[in-house]
């Protein structure tokens, strides 16, 4: 993160330098940092909201001197955990010596960590009032780009099984087989596809005039993703039995499986903006 506020004060010192737009009174170029509250709003399992912080600069251009038409781009993390006390799933395969069965889990204390970074454009329409220190109200849309996303699970116990109705047994091990109980159980990181996001955005607070051309923006924020994010390309087990090595399960993401959907972006706070005009 620090690599990006470095590029966004290097990209504002420019602009300060700059003579040719310091003489136009109608342009203003900011760079803002914002936070703490950013994470992945869902439905179907319990989600915890978690934080983030975003890093942006924005052009505005004044139709007059209340009001304004701005453009930018912003550095967003998001973070979230699902959880659920049990889950459990059922599903026919077959084994290593190609005999059919039915593979079982339990899962309880599920917990799943997922984290986001978009890099995010904002439009919006600016209003504020006369004076040196003015109120001003900020709303427009974002389309928001991914950057990276990944998850983890934690699991209070995994039990899986393999029912093989020929015989009418259930089968709670050997472990070599895939079937077992495990404690404490830690996945590993991994990648969380997910897609373009549309997003409103809604800014108010105080625009403090610092001399004849600089300004500091203390206000509150809010984004709220207005679509689906999740690339769900196809369904997925949540533990997913491999025959060709039972030892290994594969623990897919809640929103593989479907169990978690309607995956949003969600982002408010605290925003401070410091401006060139």
């Amino acid at each position: 993160m620090k690599k990006y506020i470095k590029s966004l004060a290097i990209i504002t010192a420019f602009f300060a330098a700059s003579q040719s737009y310091g003489q136009d009174k109608k342009q203003e170029f900011s760079i803002s940092l914002g936070g703490p509250f950013s994470f992945i709003k869902s439905a179907g399992v319990e989600y915890v909201p978690g934080n983030g912080i975003n890093a942006g600069l924005r052009y505005s251009y004044y139709l007059n001197e209340g009001l304004s038409l701005g453009v930018g781009v912003e550095y967003q993390t998001y973070t979230s955990d699902s959880k659920s006390n049990f889950i459990y799933g059922q599903y026919n395969t077959v084994d290593a010596e190609n005999e059919a069965f039915q593979f079982r889990y339990r899962l309880s204390n599920y917990r799943e960590e997922q984290k986001l970074t978009y890099i995010n454009v904002p439009i919006n329409i600016q209003f504020e009032t006369p004076g040196t220190s003015k109120l001003y109200v900020s709303a427009g849309a974002k389309i928001g780009f991914a950057s990276s996303g990944t998850y983890k699970s934690t699991i209070g116990n995994s039990t899986t099984s393999g029912y093989y109705p020929q015989y009418n047994v259930e089968l709670f091990s050997p472990a070599f087989a895939g079937f077992a109980s495990v404690n404490d159980l830690k996945t590993s990181e991994r990648d969380l596809d997910t897609k373009v996001s549309y997003s409103a955005t809604f800014e108010t607070g105080l625009k403090q005039e610092l001399g004849n051309r600089n300004s500091i923006y203390i206000g509150a924020y809010l984004d709220y993703g207005l679509n689906d994010i999740y690339d769900k390309k196809d369904s997925k087990n949540l533990v997913q039995y491999n025959a060709e090595l039972p030892v290994d399960l594969q623990y897919n993401s809640v929103f593989d499986s479907g169990i978690a959907r309607n995956m949003r972006l969600v982002s408010y706070g605290l925003k401070l903006r410091f401006a060139i005009r």
